[in-house]
């Protein structure tokens, strides 16, 4: 009973975070992005059988998609402020587009899981909900989190798409992610 209560807050505070606007940060936007595809790399290498290649090829274009259609409704508001870097500070509210994407990774998260783990029960479901609203709230944890190849796929598809984008389309969130010097 208590897990599902701390799901439901989870839950909570992630859709309500959707829709309210956020520091752009350069550990999300690009370590985060680094990491996933590091990670990426080394669980394919581990077992490239062609059917993971396959499935991650078709996985990598679903991923862009996905990220491209979660930008769709993203707002951006400068607070006229630097940090200490002087780089100027830029919130980002992710609104409805972001979600229905996420609730599409996380689907296709599911049925892969499925597919190479038949014995995936309610219990296991409810345990990659928990992770995944875990690592979209707490970015950091994506570094102490074990992810399937999958995941990791879609993650780097997803992440590098809206996060190239969002830097491409908006000047000042480039340089709100930029290296200091």
């Amino acid at each position: 009973m208590g897990i599902a209560i701390l799901l439901l807050l989870l839950l909570y505070k992630f859709i309500h975070g959707t829709f309210e606007y956020e520091k752009v940060t350069r550990f999300e936007m690009v370590l985060i992005p680094a990491y996933s595809l590091l990670m990426m790399i080394i669980t394919l290498k581990e077992d490239s059988s062609l059917g993971k290649i396959m499935a991650s090829i078709m996985l990598l274009i679903l991923g862009v998609l996905i990220g491209l259609f979660q930008l769709s409704g993203i707002r951006i508001k400068t607070t006229g402020q630097v940090d200490k870097y002087q780089r100027p500070i830029v919130l980002v509210k992710r609104n409805w587009s972001y979600l229905i994407g996420w609730i599409i990774v996380f689907i296709l998260i599911i049925l892969f899981s499925a597919h190479y783990h038949p014995a995936l029960n309610h219990h296991d479901i409810i345990d990659e909900l928990f992770t995944e609203i875990i690592r979209d709230l707490f970015a950091i944890a994506y570094l102490n989190i074990k992810n399937e190849w999958f995941v990791w796929v879609l993650n780097v598809a997803t992440s590098f798409t809206y996060d190239i984008f969002l830097a491409i389309y908006h000047p000042l969130i480039r340089q709100a992610i930029r290296r200091h010097h």
